[in-house]
């Protein structure tokens, strides 16, 4: 009887042990449900954005596609103050009749401008300059030498007899310096003149520019220190900046003064990287006109981050090339993002160009030398 009792335990604790068994094998043979694997990206912090072809920085695509404004500004003593041109991207500064200088802005889009300039004639230089940036060419009035050309289709120009809604005069400054375009009227006028908005998609570009997160240092060791002060060569309103090595820029002055924008809140104009080129000029038959050589080769400065370098500038056709820039080893030369100031200084003031580095500290053993 006992071991009747004994075997119907051992049967009952061997069914109860099989059971657990088989519970604890059927469930830890249950895996998890897997967790899909959540896919991280970071956000591209340029999308629907594309590098400009005039400062290299990245604006919104569709207005990287549009043709930029070249427009000419008033730079004689009597024009000061001037308006809008600190939101020029590229500006050029060159040589008029007299020594005076001039300036051609040029703009990606000046839509909101309410006033810029004030505006002047063209110089036939300035219209080829214009042609390399495919941009629309913004000028009132124009010297005998360049009426010819302003009025073929080789350019496409903004000015008294065409694009006259893109203008106006004010009563705060005498003629002929209180003309004045804003951004809305030009935009109507290269509507109404059916002028292409756009680039061409065979358009390249003018500049070599830096990558965006790797800024272009100057390393050769023949480079001029211009970590204090540049002095391009006008004698007329004798043009200087002066380098703030925190922001990596540098600020324009001329006649003595701050460069200001008197639209912009006074702001005193700067820029990024700063192109001197030196070119050869004679005058035309009246005794008092410029005409520069703008085709085939030449020398001048590229200065950016506080240090300048010599260079050498080529251009194939004086009406419909392009102007390249090398450095002493026939590299094309590479710009900071950022504006840049052209300046186009004759041959002869050569010698006025000047770079002013900071004084370094002398040591101890070089003061008892």
């Amino acid at each position: 009887m006992k071991v009747k009792i004994i075997t119907a335990i051992l049967s009952v604790v061997l069914v109860a042990g099989a059971g657990t068994a088989v519970y604890f094998y059927l469930n830890q043979n249950k895996t998890a449900p897997k967790k899909e694997a959540v896919e991280t990206t970071t956000a591209d912090p340029y999308a629907g954005m594309a590098r400009s072809y005039l400062t290299g920085e990245y604006i919104k695509e569709d207005d990287a596609k549009l043709r930029p404004y070249a427009v000419m500004i008033n730079n004689i003593q009597d024009a000061i103050p001037q308006y809008g041109i600190s939101k020029a991207d590229i500006i050029y500064e060159s040589p008029v009749e007299g020594s005076i200088t001039r300036l051609m802005a040029i703009f990606q889009k000046p839509d909101k401008l309410k006033r810029i300039g004030s505006v002047r004639s063209c110089r036939i230089y300035f219209a080829y300059m214009s042609k390399e940036w495919d941009s629309i060419y913004v000028h009132y009035g124009q010297s005998k030498y360049a009426k010819k050309y302003l009025h073929t289709k080789q350019i496409d120009n903004i000015c008294s007899w065409n694009g006259e809604g893109g203008f106006y005069r004010t009563s705060d400054k005498p003629a002929p310096h209180n003309c004045y375009a804003f951004g809305k009227g030009l935009k109507k006028q290269r509507k109404k003149l059916k002028y292409r908005k756009n680039h061409k998609d065979s358009y390249g570009g003018h500049f070599n520019f830096a990558d965006i997160d790797k800024p272009y240092e100057i390393t050769d060791a023949n480079a001029k220190d211009a970590s204090k002060k540049v002095v391009v060569g006008y004698n007329y309103n004798n043009a200087t900046y002066k380098y703030n090595a925190d922001k990596k820029k540098y600020y324009r002055y001329q006649y003595g003064s701050k460069h200001i924008d008197t639209a912009n809140h006074n702001k005193q104009l700067s820029c990024t990287n700063i192109i001197i080129q030196y070119v050869k000029t004679v005058l035309y038959p009246d005794g008092k006109s410029l005409k520069m050589t703008q085709k085939g080769d030449g020398k001048g400065w590229y200065i950016t981050r506080g240090k300048a370098i010599k260079i050498t500038w080529h251009k194939d056709k004086q009406k419909t090339g392009m102007t390249k820039y090398y450095d002493e080893n026939g590299n094309e030369i590479t710009l900071n993002n950022g504006k840049t100031f052209i300046q186009i200084v004759q041959k002869e003031d050569k010698g006025r160009t000047k770079f002013k580095g900071e004084k370094k500290k002398q040591t101890e053993t070089t003061k008892k030398l």
